[in-house]
């Protein structure tokens, strides 16, 4: 009975995904979004100390951290839609 409940559940879940389709693709990807942050910072938890190597020109140091966080939000739209085929900012 409970193979045939997680049967229906699926078949349920596959025909609202093609009704839906890029959107119901994107609302996956969003919601999956915390899950990978906390997979990527995971490996941070126990890090002691930062070392920050910078080349170039512009901020160095610890004032450099915003904006290349900023960069890495930025490039996220960009990312999903390589990774699903799917614009998120449309």
């Amino acid at each position: 009975a409970r193979a045939r409940a997680e049967a229906a559940q699926t078949a349920a879940k596959a025909e609202a995904f093609g009704q839906y389709q890029e959107a119901a693709v994107v609302d996956m990807v969003l919601q999956r979004l915390p899950q990978v942050a906390e997979a990527v910072a995971q490996p941070l938890l126990g890090t002691r100390r930062v070392t920050l190597v910078a080349g170039g020109s512009g901020d160095i140091g610890v004032s450099r951290l915003p904006g290349e966080i900023l960069d890495v939000v930025t490039r996220l739209p960009a990312t999903v839609e390589a990774l699903t085929g799917v614009s998120v900012t449309k």
